[in-house]
């Protein structure tokens, strides 16, 4: 990185119930990978990704992929701490994940403060076969204070890097900006 960029590391935390794809958008945005076949994650994985925003200007995402059952909740409470911004992840093939998006929320709020965060309904590939309505998300996302809503799938690529890219830009906005209380700008 030349001298006269400046660089700012922000630190992401994705949250959402086991099984709805959080490591596999972290491998897609990162590797550009998919495999049908992960492993729950036993704990959390940590991943680093640098793009530059514009002239000057470098943004390091600090990516933390915390497991999703219950057993990691005092993990997911360590790492989520001076987080500043995440993504709440839910399955639009499972009602339960989608109804466990406000439980997150509150997790979230109470282990990290209140950062900015996208609502992801992830696995659009499985259309035919969702269970959550667009309206039911938009609602949802707007009641729980979400930046945005944005369906994903880590299969095909669809929108993964489109909201990590937003998120990313959205967040160093808003810290430059003072909308948030910086943590880690360096």
């Amino acid at each position: 990185m030349e001298s006269s960029q400046k660089l700012y590391r922000y630190k992401m935390v994705l949250f959402g119930n086991m099984g709805v794809g959080k490591t596999s958008l972290v491998e897609r945005y990162i590797n550009n990978k998919f495999e049908e076949n992960y492993l729950s994650t036993l704990g959390y994985n940590v991943y680093e990704k640098q793009f530059f925003f514009e002239e000057g200007i470098t943004i390091s995402l600090l990516i933390y992929d915390i497991g999703g059952q219950e057993k990691f909740r005092d993990l997911r409470k360590r790492y989520a701490h001076g987080a500043n911004t995440a993504f709440i992840v839910f399955d639009i093939t499972n009602e339960e994940s989608f109804n466990a998006t406000l439980q997150w929320k509150e997790n979230l709020f109470e282990f990290a403060g209140e950062i900015p965060f996208i609502l992801i309904g992830n696995k659009s590939d499985l259309g035919t076969r969702r269970r959550v309505s667009k309206e039911q998300v938009t609602q949802i996302a707007y009641d729980v204070g979400a930046i945005d809503f944005i369906e994903t799938s880590a299969k095909t690529g669809e929108k993964v890097e489109e909201a990590f890219r937003q998120l990313t830009i959205y967040t160093y906005k808003s810290y430059v900006s003072g909308a948030y209380k910086s943590k880690n700008d360096t």
